[in-house]
């Protein structure tokens, strides 16, 4: 019993290293026998439960949820950073609820979690009539050219941790960790498939409690995305329909940004091994495997014509065929349509799918 006893107190003080700072724990002789055993080692693991709760602080929602029976918590942060915060709504349950996570667009330079509050109050309410959490982050933005220095991956890093970070506290946010799905539009929509085609991103050993959890989710719904952030296959698949794109084409009044998506402030630093291995990073097409989870892509807001501005060059509808393809190929569950009529090309098995009844439908599983 002394031995199991002391086995109890030796993992109780391991699981404390969790958190970023060991945290003393004074063991209580909870049945006053003078004694360390069960009790005390019980007593101790309900006090290191505690220090992995998060307070939360609720509020009015900004959106009505006529009538739904549900919480909403605002700004809580998940890093240190300027904008690393999210907004999330909670529905009543008795059991943890699935979590849908919505990552904004703006091209990594502009855009507010805020903006769900106006553009899906309706897909929120519907989610929460469902027993489905929903919360929307901010991430880091693009310094200006010639201040940045980490390029694209610092803003895809961040949501990445958001996730985790959700994932460590999902006790507190009465959440299952295996029922989470991210979405987004256009640079949320990149990120979105960037973290869901990639290997697991969990590090085992980091002194980061937060970045051990699992980046592993249950599926993606993204709209007007791209396919992949190396954007030489922009040139070489996504538009091989358009011989006359080349990369210089697509540099054309556009290079100061391209160079500030990579963290450059020159051509010549393009050229390098380190360049290669970064665009390999962030290239989705390439990340993307057999045993990546379902996905629902939908860039239907343009015609299919040559990307002459860069609206269509960042949203276009072969961004999506792409997708479609390489999915099909691998034999990833898929719902992706696109185009615009004339040129519309939608889902062959559910058209009519939207992406909310497509996140209740994967999270019901």
């Amino acid at each position: 019993m002394k031995q199991f006893a002391i086995f109890m107190i030796f993992t109780i003080f391991s699981i404390s290293c969790f958190t970023l700072k060991v945290t003393a724990i004074d063991i209580k002789d909870i049945d006053n026998d003078g004694k360390t055993g069960i009790p005390e080692a019980i007593y101790a693991l309900k006090v290191v439960a505690e220090m992995h709760e998060l307070h939360l602080e609720f509020s009015e929602s900004p959106v009505d949820l006529q009538g739904i029976s549900a919480k909403f918590v605002e700004n809580i942060a998940y890093d240190e950073k300027k904008r690393t915060y999210f907004d999330i709504w909670l529905p009543e349950s008795s059991r943890p609820t699935g979590l849908v996570i919505y990552i904004h667009g703006g091209g990594f330079k502009s855009g507010d979690k805020k903006g769900v509050r106006s553009s899906f109050k309706q897909e929120i309410r519907t989610f929460l009539e469902n027993k489905i959490a929903f919360a929307s982050i901010n991430y880091s933005l693009l310094e200006p050219f010639g201040q940045e220095s980490e390029g694209v991956i610092k803003s895809l890093k961040d949501s990445k941790r958001a996730i985790q970070f959700i994932k460590y506290y999902a006790r507190s946010f009465n959440i299952n960790k295996d029922k989470i799905m991210l979405s987004g539009g256009s640079a949320g929509a990149g990120t979105s498939l960037w973290i869901a085609f990639n290997d697991d991103l969990e590090e085992p050993n980091n002194p980061d409690p937060v970045l051990r959890e699992s980046t592993r989710v249950s599926g993606v719904a993204v709209r007007e995305t791209q396919a992949t952030y190396d954007l030489e296959r922009w040139v070489y698949d996504v538009f091989v329909d358009y011989p006359n794109i080349t990369l210089e084409e697509l540099l054309k009044d556009r290079e100061n940004s391209f160079l500030q998506f990579y963290g450059l402030s020159s051509k010549d630093a393009y050229h390098t091994p380190e360049m290669i291995n970064y665009r390999d990073r962030v290239d989705m097409l390439d990340l993307m495997s057999k045993d990546d989870p379902p996905i629902w892509v939908s860039n239907i807001n343009n015609a299919v014509v040559y990307p002459r501005n860069t609206g269509l060059l960042y949203h276009h509808a072969y961004h999506a065929r792409e997708l479609k393809e390489r999915a099909d190929a691998l034999g990833i569950e898929n719902v992706i349509s696109y185009g615009k009529e004339p040129s519309f090309f939608p889902d062959p098995v559910r058209p009519d799918e939207t992406w909310a009844e497509f996140c209740i439908r994967i999270l019901g599983r």
